[in-house]
């Protein structure tokens, strides 16, 4: 049994020496075949895109969430420090023991400040203990110190108990103070 196929005889049409018809079907063939690579590689490759465009927008968004909560928080930390300055300040300076004998000779007459120690206080600082010894002319002057030695640059604490010791016109006075300052 043989099947016979009709032949299809394509007319011949040509216009200045071009094949019309042969060319019309590789135009048809050619856009068959872009169409085709169209839906094989490019499309998805625009499924893929756009899947990244969206991960892309939703991690730029929590970016600019977190960029937001960033500036708020340090706006937040501007203000504290401006707030806290002084504190800050007091505990990032150097103790001068010249500036400080200046400052308690308003209110105390300073013989000497000797460096007893060293120690680390709470893992951030660094307290370090000194005894002053001076002389007054009555007790109310070493209040006002006390009073005022929270106005001093540095952080320091006049450490209790205090010697008083009666001499002629004078009182001997003999105190430990610790001075606080932020370990580097």
């Amino acid at each position: 049994m043989n099947i016979k196929i009709p032949k299809i005889k394509i007319p011949k049409i040509k216009v200045y020496g071009i094949d019309v018809i042969k060319n019309a079907g590789f135009f048809a063939l050619f856009i068959i075949i872009s169409l085709i690579s169209l839906a094989l590689f490019i499309a998805p490759a625009i499924k893929i895109f756009k899947t990244k465009q969206r991960e892309y927008y939703d991690k730029k968004i929590a970016y600019e969430n977190k960029l937001q909560e960033l500036k708020t928080k340090q706006k937040e930390l501007k203000i504290l420090k401006n707030k806290n300055r002084k504190i800050i300040l007091a505990v990032t300076r150097d103790f001068n023991i010249n500036h400080f004998k200046k400052f308690a000779n308003e209110y105390l007459n300073v013989i000497s400040i000797k460096e007893v120690n060293k120690t680390l206080y709470k893992k951030r600082f660094i307290k370090t203990t000194y005894t002053l010894k001076s002389t007054i002319k009555t007790p109310k002057n070493f209040y006002d110190f006390v009073d005022n030695v929270k106005n001093y640059k540095n952080l320091i604490r006049v450490y209790f108990p205090v010697e008083f010791i009666k001499n002629r016109k004078d009182i001997n006075l003999t105190l430990k103070i610790e001075v606080y300052k932020f370990r580097k």
